[in-house]
């Protein structure tokens, strides 16, 4: 019997319900876990409806009203100092957080929540029930004094670390090399000098402090360690994908599946790993989650599958959570994926330093954007590329619909033809597998210049989400839950 895609879809849908139903039943003994955030399905702030929301929103809009809302460019935001200046503005908080249920957050976690807040696409600025769990876990009180001495979106040294705390260099190295090994912040060393910066939740601490846990302890370990909530809800930002560019973004599979067999700068993912000459390769940090948490994801989809590259792949290394390949052995780890209906991405940057292998059933950011079917903004910028479809070449053989990775194509056009919905990444796999060339990648026009690397590109969605109106602190000492 013939399949029927859409009934395949469909089916896919109510198991992912399924699932998500699951993770809430098991919230109830374990706190609800990150995994809601990375699928870009936080509680909606017009869920939460607290009184810390009410003032978050006032705050908003004094905020937006200041600066930003006439900037209409990607580079007026990467280059803007005032949203720079309003990132780095935290609020003073001296009181504990006292939640309803009688629990009481010491004001300093409150300060680090705020903190990581502020860094790339944060946390939420209306915290969740549990939405310090996981920062209790990793740092002590002592740990979030110090971290919160180092300074914020820059690369610093012991001795700038010095200045700013009032330890001597000595202890402010010991203190900063004690958390970049437990990979509480990133570490870098250029001609023998080391270098640290504060990095974001996702992709930062989360994914580092679960292959810790993979490499060096158990699969316990790691489900103890992805059980610890820590998202919360961002005002204006229904799902997590309003903002302008997507925390990663896709790449074409190869030049073949472009117009004219040419791919645009900054879109090589081939030419990206050329550049870099030192490497690692990890398990898939959301498909290790799966398995940790015994949910099951398509056997098919390989897991030794995450790259890191140059200054991150030596952070792995020297951390222990990454296994050194050469550049040949990454090109065929992401060439076998390809192979597998799998989509490439990285971080949305031009000098990436992570390629992901990933897929819309078995991948947090994929699955996410599937979730909300691509109806946010980051939509127009997933990829450079536009997928151009000619209705009259098409043969309705349904080759590109068995094969899309976000189940984005059905045969309910005109007289059967194709419909490519919003969650559509534009990787070329259905390009690939047309046996008439109905389907092309084409460059999107006025495609706007991307963040320079990790650093940059942590920048660029903080201050992206202050001009949103999304980023800020929260300052109330009770919280309902």
């Amino acid at each position: 019997m013939k399949e029927n895609p859409t009934e395949n879809k469909k089916k896919w849908e109510i198991g992912r319900r399924d699932f998500l139903k699951g993770m809430g039943a098991m919230g109830v003994g374990m706190g609800m876990m990150p995994v809601l955030s990375l699928f870009g399905l936080e509680a909606k702030a017009e869920e939460v409806q607290t009184e810390a929301e009410k003032a978050a929103d006032e705050a908003v809009a004094g905020a937006v009203d200041h600066f930003a809302l006439n900037m209409t460019s990607n580079e007026e935001v990467a280059h803007s100092d005032a949203l720079m200046q309003a990132v780095l503005n935290e609020s003073e908080v001296t009181s504990d957080l006292t939640l309803s249920d009688g629990t009481v957050i010491p004001a300093v976690y409150v300060r680090m929540r705020n903190r990581i807040n502020r860094i790339g696409k944060g946390i939420g600025s209306i915290p969740s029930a549990n939405g310090f769990q996981m920062i209790q876990y990793l740092w002590s009180e002592e740990d979030a004094e110090n971290y919160l001495k180092m300074p914020l979106h820059k690369l610093f040294t012991a001795a700038d670390y010095a200045e700013t705390s009032g330890y001597d260099e000595e202890k402010a190295l010991e203190i900063l090399e004690d958390q970049a090994h437990r990979n509480l912040i990133w570490r870098v060393r250029r001609g023998g000098l080391a270098f640290f910066s504060q990095m974001p939740y996702i992709n930062g601490f989360w994914e580092f402090g679960e292959l810790q846990r993979y490499y060096q302890e158990d699969m316990a370990a790691v489900a103890e360690f992805d059980s610890q909530g820590i998202a919360g809800a961002d005002p204006n930002n229904e799902g997590g994908f309003n903002t302008t560019f997507p925390l990663f973004r896709t790449y074409p599979i190869s030049a073949d599946v472009c117009k004219d067999g040419k791919l645009e700068n900054w879109q090589d993912w081939r030419a990206l790993i050329k550049r870099n000459q030192t490497i690692t390769v990890s398990p898939c940090q959301c498909r290790t989650m799966w398995e940790a948490l015994g949910v099951p994801y398509p056997e098919e989809h390989p897991t030794r599958t995450c790259l890191s590259l140059g200054e991150m792949a030596e952070y792995f290394i020297e951390n222990g959570i990454g296994e050194q390949i050469t550049p040949d052995e990454a090109i065929e780890i992401v060439e076998d994926i390809i192979s597998k209906g799998m989509v490439v991405e990285s971080i949305c940057a031009k000098n990436a330093d992570i390629i992901c292998c990933c897929h819309g059933q078995s991948c947090g950011n994929l699955m996410g954007w599937r979730g909300i079917n691509g109806e946010g903004s980051a939509s127009q910028f997933f990829s450079a590329y536009t997928l151009e479809y000619d209705a009259e070449k098409c043969v309705k053989c349904e080759a590109c619909v068995k094969i899309c990775p976000m189940s984005s194509i059905t045969m309910d056009g005109p007289d059967g033809t194709c419909v490519m919905d919003k969650a559509c990444v534009r990787c070329g796999q259905c390009v690939k597998v047309c046996p008439v060339q109905a389907r092309i990648l084409t460059p999107t026009p006025d495609y706007p210049e991307l963040p320079d690397d990790y650093l940059d590109c942590n920048k660029y969605f903080a201050k992206d989400r202050m001009r949103r109106g999304e980023l800020v602190d929260f300052t109330e000492s009770t919280l309902e839950v």
